[in-house]
């Protein structure tokens, strides 16, 4: 196609047999449907501003400058157990709240707790209503392996173009990679083909969706012996667990440790848009994640 596209269009004539009114209407046919669309900047950081979701963790959003972006992939890095689970149950509940926002949460681990969803909108004080509305807004699917979550992805590219703005998906949380992308033999060549074409469609839909896509990966530290996942004051290196490659698809990646019980630290390891290594205090609680 894009030699077709090149070649002159005079010789493409006499080539095929086709006239020169037709080859001109090809070539235009191809750059309608192929090529790319000219763009306002002003109207682009309009649309922008008006769809950033504020996650209502007071000391995220200010660390995110107001919330989640549109067209952003947003990383949550931790150890096992650091709560990476409960800030993504947090943040899913605070987004859903709004009557004109959805959340779809995809579930690798298969550990998706509906009850704690309903804790934490009991502990705020809503009425039965609004527990059933903002539970209903919160769409949650189970997966098992990468093909199901490529299946997932790409029906949601035809759902999300049905829905009505009275209630649209505001962000995709995927929690977590990991556990899907470590089933395949660790021989399986393809592994960085399949993480390329998980970042492609995730960019394409944050993109044409005006939404955010929130995965969670967890961390490996290093030492004299080798990788570890679990604490160890003596390493020397903490990266993503998903490799060289996936390192540079977040836009911004966030670091969750654990402090102490109940207590967390959240820094901005690496991010396109805000000041890195900022950080602030979150503690868990039965009313979700709250700010210290």
């Amino acid at each position: 196609m894009i030699d077709f596209k090149d070649e002159d269009a005079e010789k493409l004539a006499t080539f095929t047999g086709l006239s020169l009114k037709d080859i001109l209407q090809i070539k235009q046919n191809i750059f309608k449907k192929y090529g790319g669309t000219v763009q306002n900047a002003f109207h682009l950081f309009e649309t922008e501003r008006n769809n950033i979701i504020p996650t209502k963790i007071s000391s995220l959003d200010n660390l995110l400058k107001g919330g989640l972006y549109p067209g952003h992939i947003y990383e949550i890095c931790g150890l096992s157990a650091s709560g990476k689970t409960q800030l993504c149950f947090a943040i899913a509940t605070n987004v859903a709240l709004e009557p004109h926002n959805c959340v779809r949460y995809i579930d690798t681990k298969r550990d998706f707790c509906g009850s704690r969803i309903e804790q934490i909108l009991v502990q705020k004080g809503c009425s039965k209503q609004v527990i059933n509305e903002t539970m209903e807004r919160i769409k949650v699917c189970s997966i098992y392996n990468l093909h199901q979550l490529f299946k997932v992805l790409r029906w949601l590219t035809v759902n999300l173009r049905e829905e009505s703005e009275r209630c649209r998906t505001r962000t995709i949380i995927i929690d977590c990679l990991p556990a899907i992308i470590f089933q395949l033999p660790r021989c399986y060549r393809p592994i960085t083909a399949a993480l390329n074409h998980l970042a492609n469609i995730c960019h394409s839909i944050t993109k044409e969706f005006n939404l955010s896509i929130i995965s969670v990966n967890l961390i490996t530290q290093w030492n004299e012996e080798g990788p570890s996942t679990s604490s160890n004051e003596n390493c020397s290196e903490v990266t993503p667990t998903l490799g060289k490659y996936w390192t540079h698809v977040p836009n911004t990646r966030l670091l969750l440790e654990k402090v102490r019980p109940g207590s967390r630290k959240l820094s901005i390891w690496k991010s396109s848009q805000v000041e890195e290594k900022l950080s602030c205090n979150l503690r868990i609680s039965d009313s979700g994640i709250l700010c210290c």
